[in-house]
């Protein structure tokens, strides 16, 4: 019996190393084994190819996924996106250029869904027509509204635009305020629709630092987003109510005091002012002359209609809302809807003759040029994708 009991210790001796080996080898055998089921989803040479180009995009854009299935789900999307992105490269009649931006993993269905749709509607429709058909008249002769009624700016609705004779040759050529110091680095409004909120910070920033010498403050569009009761935070808003906002609140705090969450949020009271306005101005309704003047001043807050598939991988060029899709070049990929804000920061002419806008955007400097896009300027009658339907800037 002690022969058999020694015999069953000396077994369970020499299996123990084993077992030990296994303990360690079959779970990492099990992660193997998961991390492979993309890549063994019967996928071709080219597909896996293609996955490892993924995998350097979800690196780059720190993204990742719950589960295996979810991942795959992503891929295909990826893998379709840069399908549409090479057709559209090699067509010659693009203007500028598209490729990975933070949304390639995102339908363009899921991106407007995400990304798109000012839900800041006017209190009227009244309202409305009234502000964004008023003709405010040149930027030089000042006014604006001094944080009272809208309504203050009701004037006579032209048919078009007052132009002012010889207007251009009395500006710039060009201008680009980042060359200035003036323009500070480009933010990510993420899953929160507060591009409006990004561009009046934007704005409001370059204004300051324009009018007192000293380098732009960074400013909180989270603030914004919880506090301003004229627009609706992360469902939408309009840059000139916000600047109207500022002013009635004595002010807009500093990034740092109130930092961006990314989602609404109950308003904190009592954040010190980093920067105040005296006034802010509507521009003329599709006068992209007088947007021309004034962002030589200043940079200038604009609503813009980004309902393009091209538009969500732009990376380079000057975007012309030429997009071609499956083979169809279309001209006009975007109309006027108001769905997404710019700041434009800039304007200037190509070689070729091809003049433009520099717009900051808010999707991070991942997206575009440094988070930047250059877009087609004097396009009548209302600008590019509408970018003239209602342009502001504020006054300090």
């Amino acid at each position: 019996m002690a022969s058999m009991r020694s015999s069953s210790s000396s077994m369970a001796l020499a299996l123990l190393p084993l077992l030990v080996a296994a303990a360690f080898f079959i779970p990492s055998l099990l992660a193997s084994s998961a991390s492979r089921t993309l890549d063994d989803h019967g996928l071709d040479g080219e597909a896996l190819l293609m996955l490892g180009r993924f995998h350097g995009w979800m690196a780059a854009h720190g993204r990742s996924y719950a589960t295996e299935e979810e991942k795959l789900r992503r891929f295909e999307v990826y893998r379709s996106n840069m399908a549409f992105i090479e057709a559209a490269n090699r067509d010659s009649r693009m203007s500028y250029r598209l490729g990975e931006t933070p949304f390639t993993d995102l339908t363009h269905d899921e991106f407007m869904a995400m990304y798109g749709g000012n839900n800041g509607d006017p209190t009227s429709e009244k309202e409305e027509m009234m502000m964004i058909t008023t003709r405010a008249g040149p930027v030089h002769e000042g006014g604006g509204v001094h944080g009272g009624d809208l309504h203050q700016l009701a004037a006579v609705d032209e048919e078009e635009p007052p132009r002012r004779a010889n207007l251009t040759a009395l500006l710039p050529p060009s201008v680009d305020w980042r060359a200035e110091g003036v323009v500070t680095p480009v933010g990510f409004n993420a899953w929160c629709s507060s591009c409006w909120a990004f561009v009046a910070a934007a704005t409001i920033e370059s204004a300051k630092a324009i009018s007192t010498g000293d380098p732009p403050p960074v400013l909180s569009e989270q603030q914004l987003v919880d506090c301003d009761t004229l627009d609706k935070g992360c469902g939408g808003g309009w840059m000139d109510r916000a600047f109207k906002w500022v002013i009635q609140n004595g002010g807009i705090t500093s990034a740092a005091a109130y930092p961006y969450t990314d989602k609404n949020g109950t308003c904190q009271e009592g954040k010190p002012a980093e920067a105040t306005l005296s006034s802010y101005k509507l521009l003329p309704r599709g006068d992209e002359e007088a947007i021309m003047e004034a962002v030589a001043r200043q940079p200038v807050a604009v609503a813009f209609d980004h309902n393009d598939p091209c538009f969500q991988h732009y990376i380079d060029g000057v975007y012309d809302a030429g997009c071609s899709i499956s083979g169809v070049y279309t001209k006009g990929a975007c109309k006027t809807a108001q769905n997404h804000a710019l700041a434009l920061v800039g304007y200037g002419t190509k070689p070729d003759g091809t003049k433009y806008w520099i717009g900051k955007n808010s999707w991070s400097a991942k997206w575009g040029e440094n988070g930047f896009v250059y877009v087609l300027r004097d396009s009548p009658p209302l600008g590019l994708c509408g970018l003239a339907v209602r342009p502001s800037f504020p006054i300090i």
